[in-house]
């Protein structure tokens, strides 16, 4: 059984290294638009304080003039801690310890609904990114078509964001999901859990490719973390209390371990004009950078050994090619965000902590250092960014009822008028879904609306 998941595993990746070449020049395009004056866009952040927190944040490129935050929004969202969070165009979604998912829209600053399907702390949310094999170009742009979400109760969940249905239940972990990765070309997925098992999952067909567990006697007792994918998907990380575990996707084995010298509570894989970093948050408030290529792929030496030997062979030791303190306390998450337009291509690193403080960072190799700090005076837990224009009301969906609205429509769309795509619906519609399946809900206790397949 274990050689047929490998199998599976590696029919799978080598079907979507065709895609990563045209991944790989999407990501050197940038759109010809005329430089901004200013830098904006938006901060989300979740905290133990059940508040959610939205502010506008406005830069000068040339950091001659003093940052400006302003708070959009500041309300308790949840009942009890916000642990997890992820955005995809308009939308906003927010896992807590109160086991809902709640919606929001914030092209109308409204809340949709909540989710109400695990039984435990909603630990992680991601919302999934789709190829289009039929264009041109290729955007890795989260779509928002697909959400993912793990949870305390050892449950991932595939929801339909079209309807906000549940398309899926992936069962196998018999523990507390901490992490989960979606593959760059969305067929993929990868979870870690505390039973200390690693497992990748076929989204195609909602079934598991294959378990792996984390052997060696460095790692008794430790359960994966994080998890992340490289750029182009061609390896897979596992962060542990303080060592990451490099995997090669195709055989689905290990072939590096490395060692950090204080406790690992983030990390990320970004691609910054052409170079893949990895990008690691402490818990003594220091955020490392690493190149991915330079100082881990490349001197990977272990892949014709067997897999015994890497896990009983010592743990590397990097040297960060820079660092950046601006926490004291630990970083609970960082997000990356470089809009070509937004942004001027500035690559923007925004980093959240314990100690209260939302940290903007300036990753330019000619800068590298912060240029913003804000302090909300609340332990924060999680950070999300979006571009300013998030809540343009020309790209809001219209909706007609009249025939004369209609004709007026046509003359509109003769402008360029913008519509939404068949799965980014209407947030009223979405809002009477869901709160039409909680009527129906409590009418019949004992039945579920509109069940699909729960996978074992």
């Amino acid at each position: 059984m274990a050689t047929k998941n490998k199998k599976n595993v590696s029919i799978q990746a080598k079907a979507e290294s065709k895609v990563e070449s045209k991944i790989e020049k999407v990501e050197q395009v940038k759109p010809s638009r005329p430089l901004r004056s200013t830098i904006q866009f938006r901060i989300m952040v979740g905290s133990y304080e059940h508040n959610l927190l939205c502010l506008s944040v406005i830069l000068d490129p040339n950091s001659k003039k003093d940052p400006i935050f302003q708070p959009i929004f500041h309300f308790q969202a949840h009942s009890l801690s916000i642990k997890s969070m992820d955005i995809a165009k308009r939308y906003l979604v927010t896992g807590s310890n109160d086991e809902h998912i709640r919606i929001y829209d914030l092209q109308k600053r409204k809340e949709l609904g909540n989710l109400l399907s695990h039984q435990g702390t909603v630990t992680t949310l991601k919302f999934s990114t789709e190829i289009d094999n039929t264009k041109t170009s290729v955007s890795t742009e989260k779509s928002g078509k697909w959400l993912l979400s793990g949870s305390a109760d050892g449950k991932i969940i595939i929801w339909r964001t079209k309807d906000w249905e549940v398309f899926g239940t992936l069962k196998g972990h018999q523990a507390k999901v901490n992490d989960l990765a979606i593959h760059p070309t969305g067929r993929v997925a990868i979870s870690v859990s505390e039973d200390k098992t690693i497992r990748l999952w076929n989204l195609m067909t909602a079934k598991k490719a294959a378990v792996l567990k984390i052997k060696g006697r460095d790692h008794l007792g430790q359960s994966g973390e994080f998890v992340r994918w490289s750029v182009n998907g061609d390896y897979f990380l596992v962060g542990l209390l303080d060592q990451i575990l490099v995997y090669h996707t195709t055989t689905a084995k290990i072939v590096k371990k490395l060692a950090f010298k204080s406790t690992l509570m983030n990390f990320e894989i970004i691609n910054i004009d052409g170079t893949e970093w990895l990008i690691t948050g402490h818990g003594n408030g220091t955020i490392d950078f690493f190149k991915l290529h330079d100082q881990v792929i490349s001197k990977l030496n272990s892949e014709d050994k067997e897999e015994s030997k890497v896990w009983e062979s010592t743990s590397e030791t990097l040297e960060p090619i820079f660092q950046f303190r601006g926490h004291t306390n630990r970083i609970k998450g960082f997000t990356y965000f470089n809009d070509p337009v937004e942004t001027n291509g500035i690559p923007l690193l925004i980093s959240v902590s314990s100690d209260g403080k939302i940290v903007v960072w300036n990753l330019s190799e000619s800068v590298r250092d912060q240029i913003a700090i804000y302090d909300t005076g609340e332990r924060l837990n999680c950070v999300s960014a979006c571009p300013e224009h998030v809540e343009k009301m020309e790209t809001m969906k219209r909706r007609f009822n009249t025939l004369e609205e209609i004709n007026g429509a046509n003359k509109a769309d003769e402008l360029g008028g913008v519509s939404e795509s068949e799965y980014e619906t209407d947030g009223e519609e979405i809002r009477k879904m869901i709160l039409k399946g909680k009527k129906k809900g409590k009418k019949n206790k004992n039945k579920k609306t509109k069940v699909s397949v729960t996978l074992e």
